[in-house]
C-alpha cells in the first residue's frame, strides 16, 4: 500500500508541475510557429498533450500546400465549381440541362 501511494504521489506530482506548464508553454508556442516550423514539429508528433496534438495537426493541415490540379477534361463549370461555395450570378444551362452549382452536377430541367 506504501509503494503504491508513493508511485501514485510521484505521478500525480509530475503531471501537475511538469506536464501542465509545458502543455501550456508548448500551446502558446504553437499560436506562434510559422508553417515550415509547426509542420517539422507535427512530422515528430511529439506534444506535450492530446490537446496540443490536435491543435498541431490543424494547424499543420492548414499550412499544407495544395497540389496543382490537373486538368479533368470535363467542362470548365464541372472543373472549377466548389460544392455550396461561390455561384455566379448568371445561371448556366442550355435547352435540356441546367448547372447546379450546389452539387456541381448538370442536371435536367
Amino acid at each position: 500500500m506504501v509503494i503504491v501511494v508513493a508511485i501514485f504521489s510521484f505521478a500525480l506530482d509530475y503531471k501537475i508541475n511538469t506536464i501542465f506548464p509545458n502543455a501550456e508553454l508548448e500551446r502558446e508556442e504553437i499560436k506562434k510557429m510559422s508553417c515550415p516550423e509547426i509542420l517539422q514539429k507535427d512530422s515528430s508528433n511529439r506534444y506535450w498533450s492530446s490537446e496540443n496534438r490536435e491543435i498541431g495537426k490543424a494547424k499543420a493541415a492548414g499550412c499544407s500546400v495544395p497540389e496543382e490540379s490537373q486538368s479533368s477534361g470535363l467542362s470548365p463549370y464541372v472543373e472549377f465549381c466548389t460544392p455550396g461555395g461561390f455561384a455566379p450570378v448568371k445561371k448556366i444551362e442550355n435547352s435540356t440541362h441546367i448547372f447546379n452549382h450546389d452539387t456541381c452536377i448538370w442536371d435536367l430541367k
